[in-house]
């Protein structure tokens, strides 16, 4: 059943895919948003129509070379072609530079049935598949890949700097896909670029299909099930991970992907090789759900302790790739999530797993419960006596005095209290209305009302700028 339906939505995706689109253009797909496992999908449609070219990273967060190459596609125009990219096919496991958190992701495309969220996302890779023409899986690998033994870390058991297929030559059919052939001639250009020899990439053929392969485990893998599945040209893409500079690995990637792109007959603008430091500007940050302020890189923040907070927005040299992670308390991900603090903690702002800023949460004061708050107010020489988020009922001949607010772990000059729409007769107003006569008829100032006629007015407890809670008082007639 569950293969019906996986055959079923690709044939929707197909549909949807043939469906006229306005060229060029640009598509761009968030699945589990504001998760550790968000997954964003960009569709690049070319100003004509052409082959499509699917590209993924980050299917291992451990491999930065292929995820930081991938990132500097979707923002391309296209002349000619299509291209699908998925810079992070893993995000959680790139946030945390390990290879998987659930195991390896890249060895589940054989399984029917989604068990957990990275079967998910490998299912929505599988449907894209079915869109493509082609399929390149970028990665890091251990080593320098040689077709002979010259030493430990350049031999044919390596990986990295190389391309590698699950077969030289697959057939289907009538159709004959010539994949050593394709290989070699990507590697001739690639390799005419890469000025020192030792880092020249090779093919590497594992022969996956084959009953005696020495691979069986890429029978898992993405490439083996593009190309056993929707009979697609598919390849990995291998820089080595003992590369100490992260430009050059981007680069080698950018240097196959664009010679693969010619191959298949897209006319890009080809993104520039350019890696510039990551850095966090400023955060957006809401507390109790105020307009959310600006929290700059290495700041801190004071809290009353109980504190709900959100980070709205991410500013950085960078737009993809960020995440934000409230130390202690909800995820790796905690972007838009509104979270309790009640101890000191850090929010940490990372680019992918590289952390580019932090913001201080300090904790001054112990937590304000607004059902323990108690406002005493006079009604006509009378004591009246409500809590926060409850009215207090007046007519508008009535004259009313805000004696006191009692506020626990609190001191009266901790906090002032501003019924909104008062205005006091001082020089200055500095939002301190306890022990005021006011006239209710005084309070007109319609724009301070939470209501549309211009009859209920807050009372607001505020230390500084951040509201505690507040109290209402309704005017009846």
């Amino acid at each position: 059943m569950n293969r019906i339906l996986l055959i079923f939505s690709l044939f929707l995706s197909s549909v949807i895919l043939a469906a006229p689109v306005k060229r060029p253009a640009r598509e761009h797909n968030v699945y589990f948003a504001n998760t550790p496992n968000e997954l964003n999908v960009y569709r690049l449609y070319g100003r004509f129509d052409g082959k499509t070219v699917f590209i993924l990273g980050g299917i291992q967060g451990d491999e930065p070379g292929g995820y930081l190459s991938a990132d500097l596609y979707p923002d391309l125009v296209l002349e000619k072609g299509n291209l699908i990219i998925i810079p992070r096919a893993n995000f959680h496991s790139i946030i945390l530079n390990r290879r998987g958190i659930n195991g390896d992701m890249n060895r589940r495309f054989d399984r029917d049935t989604p068990a957990d969220i990275d079967d998910q996302i490998v299912e929505i890779i599988k449907g894209l598949m079915a869109e493509s023409d082609i399929f390149l899986n970028l990665h890091d690998g251990s080593g320098f890949f040689s077709p002979t033994y010259i030493d430990q870390n350049r031999n044919p058991q390596k990986y990295g700097q190389s391309i590698i297929a699950d077969m030289a030559t697959y057939i289907h059919q009538r159709d004959t896909l010539r994949l050593s052939e394709m290989a070699e001639k990507v590697l001739t250009r690639v390799n005419a670029k890469i000025e020192n020899p030792e880092h020249h990439l090779h093919f590497m053929n594992t022969n996956t299909l084959a009953p005696d392969t020495r691979y069986p485990e890429q029978k898992k893998s993405a490439t083996y099930y593009a190309l056993t599945t929707f009979h697609i040209p598919a390849f990995g893409i291998e820089t080595s991970k003992d590369l100490k500079d992260i430009e050059l690995k981007i680069r080698y990637h950018n240097y196959a992907i664009n010679e693969f792109i010619k191959i298949m007959g897209i006319e890009p603008e080809h993104p520039a090789i350019l890696y510039d430091p990551p850095r966090l500007i400023y955060l957006l940050l809401a507390i109790n759900d105020q307009e959310p302020g600006i929290a700059e890189a290495n700041s801190t923040v004071r809290l009353q302790r109980g504190d709900v907070i959100r980070v709205s927005h991410i500013e950085s040299n960078y737009d993809r790739g960020l995440s934000c992670d409230v130390i202690g308390l909800g995820s790796e991900q905690d972007f838009r999530k509104p979270l309790a603090v009640t101890q000191p903690t850090s929010i940490i702002v990372r680019k992918d797993n590289q952390i580019i800023g932090e913001i201080k949460l300090q904790i001054d004061g112990q937590m304000v419960r607004p059902s323990e708050i108690v406002y005493s107010i006079e009604v006509n020489g009378q004591l009246c006596t409500i809590g926060a988020n409850e009215t207090l009922k007046v007519r508008r001949q009535d004259k009313i005095r805000i004696l006191s607010v009692a506020v626990p772990n609190l001191s009266m000059g901790d906090f002032k209290v501003n019924l909104k729409g008062y205005a006091p007769p001082e020089a200055v107003n500095n939002g301190e209305d306890r022990q005021f006569l006011i006239e209710v008829r005084q309070l007109n100032w319609s724009k301070y009302a939470v209501d549309r006629a211009g009859k209920i007015y807050p009372i607001v407890i505020q230390t500084g700028d951040r509201e505690i809670a507040r109290a209402f008082v309704a005017i009846v007639d």
